[in-house]
């Protein structure tokens, strides 16, 4: 009789094109992702794949069997996912371990899942590390601004975040020209998120063709804070605009040339294996929502 991890490791190897990958995105040794397609292979009677140096090749029989079982294995994943789902919400809501930065999740995420039926784990970090934690397994969804290609994570794009400078609300310029909205800026006292100036770098480099040479005064690794920095009027920064309405409305705050900004984008990111799990395509789905 097959066993049923058996086609999940066929899948897998079948997608990523090799043993190696696909073990690591099945959180598999490779020995057991080897035995699994050995085993489904005597069971079929012929090889699957054709070993090569670089790549696992799928045979003739390989393609018939992924086209024919692939439906069928995700209609039965959904399915238990769907079940496991009644039964839990019959007892409490499900839970989703979700990893973030902490300012988007207060000041966006969360308005938008408060009416999901679910309980939040949450972990704050930064994006490097909360890649490390969804491969790990420690959380099964992040929201972060780095996409970057690693097997068996898929990214969704939320939505663009557009930064600006904000400044405290008794500073004023008449600059008309990027020569003179430069000189002003270099003038100023700023705030930076991190010592490399990581978004006041992408926003000079776009307005101003280069790199910025500004003197930095103090570091604060939570826009949050920074932003209430600024108004305390210990200086002015660069801020992604959903942060900071509520200190415009109430006039605590400024932003210094408007026309001038930079976007962000921010992405949700998952294990390819669970792109068809209901409840966090909820969750994605509800932070796309405008």
């Amino acid at each position: 009789m097959i066993d049923f991890e058996w086609y999940r490791s066929f899948i897998s190897i079948y997608k990523y094109g090799s043993v190696s990958a696909a073990a690591k995105a099945r959180i598999l040794t490779q020995p057991a992702m080897s035995q699994h397609l050995a085993a489904i292979e005597a069971e079929v009677g012929e090889p699957l794949f054709i070993r090569t140096p670089r790549k696992m090749v799928p045979t003739e029989k390989g393609k018939e069997l992924y086209t024919k079982i692939v439906p069928l294995i995700e209609k039965l994943e959904i399915t238990t996912l769907e079940l496991k789902n009644e039964v839990t919400s019959q007892t409490q809501a499900p839970l989703i371990k979700v990893g973030t930065p902490a300012e988007y999740f207060t000041k966006a995420a969360l308005q938008k899942w408060k009416k999901l039926d679910v309980r939040l784990s949450v972990q704050f970090d930064i994006a490097s590390n909360l890649l490390e934690k969804l491969s790990d397994n420690e959380v099964d969804l992040i929201i972060t601004t780095q996409k970057q290609t690693v097997a068996g994570i898929e990214y969704k794009k939320i939505e663009n975040e557009c930064f600006v400078v904000v400044a405290p609300p008794d500073k004023h310029c008449d600059a008309s020209t990027m020569k003179e909205i430069e000189e002003w800026l270099l003038d100023q006292t700023w705030i930076s998120y991190g010592s490399e100036l990581p978004i006041v770098r992408r926003y000079w480099r776009e307005h101003f063709k280069k790199r910025p040479d500004i003197k930095l005064s103090h570091v604060i690794p939570d826009l949050r804070a920074v932003l209430e920095a600024i108004e305390h009027n210990m200086g002015i920064s660069v801020l992604p605009e959903y942060l900071i309405h509520e200190s415009l409305a109430s006039k605590k705050t400024i932003i210094m040339f408007p026309h001038l900004s930079v976007e962000n984008t921010i992405y949700s990111a998952y294990k390819t294996e669970n792109r068809d799990h209901p409840l966090l395509q909820k969750a994605v789905g509800a932070l796309m929502v405008q």
